[in-house]
């Protein structure tokens, strides 16, 4: 990975003219970069994790190394921080790679405008990148180790991965670049919530040595929303599913039922989501297929059981999907977009929101009838 980094590097700044291989051998890596603003100085805190080639070797012999250095600088606005790195780091920055964007809670609420203006005026910056905000210490996401994939910002960016796989999305989970494409829009944009568990950041030696994953890492739950490019509240794991799903995002999730009193969890899958528009009014259909995943039921899984479980399904679905409205209107959020519409713009808060949902229980599992 790092020889391929590498080569690209170099075929970048050789069409430039104006580099050498000399030069080009000179260059930090940075897997993932971090801000944070002093509310009161508006002084922005960056940090950079720069790649350590022999930390990530698979060939290594002795201790363990650190897979990727954290440089640390500050500056007043956003432009003097590339200047400012020439004052600690020995290479130049080169970002071409970069997997993810941090920032902190405080940051995102004062607004990214003036980060992206200057990141999209710089062409050695990218915003085709997966940013993430975080509501914990800086410090904590940006020196701690990850021990499946050592380098933090790869880490970040396969947990991501691995999510939008869950839901079954169409497209990426999201980009700093989407915050910049939702500017003009009303409806908001969904950016991940990364949180951090643990008091400190753990050093790579203490890591390596324990077997608890999870007792000092990240997890990617919930949503920042950003409007204009600022944050201006948050939402829970089930709310960004549901923003997901009625968007036409989604095509498949999990869901847990009560059936008869017990629980039954499903997966849905090929969520097909239309909508259908008349005057103030959005009429949704929404139809899913159903596979069963775990029943507490103990009676067999009838023909009428089945559709017991579908009508359960539907209902909830259409439950949550009228509470989502709900918290759209006390928000006052475009959660579904209706102002970006020909026929909502300036007005969304006026449409009359309907449901309409069907299901099919199509795929089981090896048994129908629970073992007693």
């Amino acid at each position: 990975m790092i020889i391929k980094c590498l080569q690209v590097a170099a075929l970048l700044l050789m069409c430039t003219g104006c580099w050498d291989m000399r030069e080009i051998n000179h260059l930090a890596l940075v897997d993932m970069t971090a801000a944070d603003i002093d509310p009161k100085t508006k002084r922005i805190t960056a940090y950079y994790q720069v790649i350590n080639p022999t930390g990530i070797s698979p060939r290594q012999s002795g201790p363990a190394k650190a897979s990727v250095y954290t440089y640390v600088v500050s500056e007043q606005n956003p432009g003097l921080l590339t200047e400012k790195t020439g004052t600690i780091m020995s290479r130049m920055l080169f970002t071409a790679h970069m997997q993810c964007y941090v920032f902190t809670e405080r940051f995102a609420r004062e607004g990214l405008l003036e980060l992206i203006n200057y990141l999209e005026l710089n062409t050695e910056r990218r915003t085709n990148v997966y940013a993430v905000v975080t509501d914990a210490p800086i410090q904590n996401v940006m020196e701690n180790f990850t021990p499946l994939d050592r380098v933090p910002g790869r880490n970040l960016r396969l947990l991501m991965d691995w999510q939008a796989s869950t839901f079954g999305m169409t497209k990426k989970l999201t980009q700093l670049e989407d915050i910049v494409k939702g500017i003009p829009l009303s409806r908001p944009t969904i950016i991940p919530i990364l949180h951090y568990y643990g008091s400190s950041p753990v050093a790579e030696s203490d890591r390596v040595e324990t077997i608890k994953a999870t007792e000092t890492g990240y997890q990617i739950l919930g949503g920042a929303v950003f409007v204009r490019a600022k944050m201006v509240g948050e939402i829970d794991q089930h709310t960004k599913k549901m923003y997901y799903v009625l968007n036409g995002d989604a095509r498949r999730c999990l869901e847990s039922i009560k059936v008869n009193g017990v629980h039954v969890d499903l997966e849905t899958r090929n969520i097909q989501v239309k909508r259908k528009w008349g005057p103030s009014r959005l009429h949704i259909t929404i139809h899913v297929n159903l596979r069963i995943l775990y029943n507490q039921q103990m009676s067999p899984l009838t023909l009428q059981n089945t559709h017991e479980i579908e009508q359960a399904f539907n209902r909830t679905l259409k439950e949550q999907s009228d509470q989502f409205v709900r918290l759209a209107r006390e928000k006052d959020w475009d959660l579904l977009g209706i102002g970006d519409t020909k026929q909502g713009r300036g007005k969304w808060r006026d449409f009359d929101v309907s449901f309409e949902v069907s299901s099919k229980a199509a795929v089981f599992g090896n048994t129908r009838t629970p073992y007693q």
